[in-house]
């Protein structure tokens, strides 16, 4: 307009301030690239309803604005060179992402403002919930008093070898010689028997079994970048649940195996191990792959009378004189009455049954009552907690 009115003066003082505008932007940009954003997860993995707290640093001069997941409010802002530290409480498990952060572009001039994402995201990988349940008296009462464990459900053992004086009656195989020569008498191996125990712990994780009706509170679990997982607050609520007795029995001792109901193991390449220690570390490896548990889909809608394959069945033959925990979403009365079966072999089972309503589930307590198992039927849109307060 100024060139058509010849007012070149004016076209001038355009064209200066628009090569302005493009130089301060250049400018800033250029200050993104350099700008290195770094974040980091300073607490341990959490669990739902942990305090997560995470360090956000930048070591050149810029305005950060940190990007957290979509329930949480806005984020905290940095102003760099520098770090700061917030805190998050997730409410469901998944793998939550956090970040890129938004970095605020501006000049000297002020001609510029805006916001960029700048960094990477963090996937942060959210257990599913703990409760503490010893202070529950009546969960796994008979299985876990006393010295229980050692008297029972012993499958592997190992030796720990030590050495003592020789006494007259010792089998000369026993002799140590070479701790004989260091000590310049006779010693013998002392083998001290250390039982481990063993448990079996069978989750269902049939998709039809937790997202039955209108009734299940469907839920989505964050992947990280993927697709979501489908849920439903049941489901969620008895993977609360097996993970905190786990951690119960773990905490006693035992050596847990996780299976779900075609007897395929919930976690990949576990091992039989021998140990308080392998203990606690195969429990943790569990509670560790409940953030990316899925439920299963590939299973048929009609249940067989059969709720349990080959496999499981053997393995729990097996264990007929160890703990089985069974954690279901779903039984029918025929179910029921070919579960009763194997009360016959299988003695020490404590069965949780997480229902939506549990009033219309008397045919099936029926069938479970001459079993001698503990049954706890449960309403399972409760969460765990709720459940005991009850």
């Amino acid at each position: 307009m100024a060139y058509l009115f010849g007012r070149h003066e004016l076209m001038a003082l355009g064209i200066c301030l628009l090569v302005l505008a493009i130089i301060s932007w250049a400018l800033a940009s250029s200050l993104r690239a350099r700008t290195q954003i770094h974040r980091e997860l300073v607490s341990v993995e959490p669990s739902v309803g942990d305090v997560s707290r995470f360090r956000l640093s930048a070591s050149e001069s810029s305005m950060i604005q940190e990007q957290l997941p979509e329930p949480f409010a806005r984020g905290p802002v940095l102003d760099a060179p520098g770090y700061c530290e917030y805190e998050l409480v997730f409410g469901t498990r998944g793998v939550h992402q956090v970040g890129p952060a938004q970095q605020i572009i501006t000049d000297s001039l002020g001609l510029i403002r805006g916001m960029v994402n700048a960094g990477d995201t963090l996937n942060v990988p959210v257990r599913s919930k703990l409760l503490d349940l010893q202070r529950f008296a009546n969960l796994g009462e008979q299985m876990l008093s006393g010295d229980a464990r050692h008297s029972h459900s012993t499958t592997a053992d190992y030796y720990d070898v030590a050495i003592r004086d020789y006494q007259q009656g010792d089998s000369i195989r026993q002799v140590h010689w070479k701790a004989s020569a260091r000590q310049g008498k006779l010693m013998v191996r002392q083998e001290n028997h250390v039982a481990t125990a063993h448990a079996l712990l069978i989750l269902d994780t049939d998709h039809e079994h937790w997202c039955q009706n209108g009734s299940d509170l469907r839920l989505a679990i964050p992947n990280g970048s993927q697709e979501d997982l489908p849920s439903s607050r049941r489901f969620e609520t008895a993977l609360s649940l097996a993970s905190s007795i786990g951690l119960r029995f773990a905490s006693s001792g035992y050596n847990l195996s996780f299976r779900d109901l075609s007897g395929t193991p919930i976690i990949v390449g576990q091992h039989q191990v021998a140990s308080d220690h392998s203990a606690h570390r195969s429990f943790d490896t569990f509670h560790a792959a409940t953030a990316g548990l899925a439920l299963d889909t590939s299973t048929q809608a009609t249940d067989p009378t059969e709720l349990l394959g080959s496999g499981l069945q053997k393995d729990m033959l097996d264990s007929r004189e160890e703990p089985v925990i069974m954690i279901l979403g779903e039984l029918t009365v025929a179910q029921a009455s070919w579960l009763a079966t194997l009360a016959r072999t299988v003695r020490r089972v404590e069965l949780f049954i997480l229902v939506t309503h549990p009033e219309r589930y008397a045919a099936v307590q029926q069938e479970l009552s001459t079993t001698g198992w503990k049954i706890h039927l449960l309403p399972g849109t409760s969460g765990v907690e709720q459940i005991w307060g009850n």
